[in-house]
């Protein structure tokens, strides 16, 4: 049997969020039409599954 390797993920492209794009996630945080809280959501994925 042959061994494979792993190949990594190139990250050095990413600079993260921009100040347009951060403005714009706060603009539409918690702005769903639905009765779930996307920050809840979120807290939940976060601390339960990891």
């Amino acid at each position: 049997m042959n061994a494979t390797t792993i190949k990594k993920i190139d990250k050095s492209k990413n600079k993260g969020l921009t100040k347009n794009k951060k403005e714009l996630l706060k603009k539409h945080m918690g702005s769903a039409s639905s009765k779930i809280d996307m920050n809840d959501v979120r807290h939940w994925w976060k601390y339960e599954n990891h």
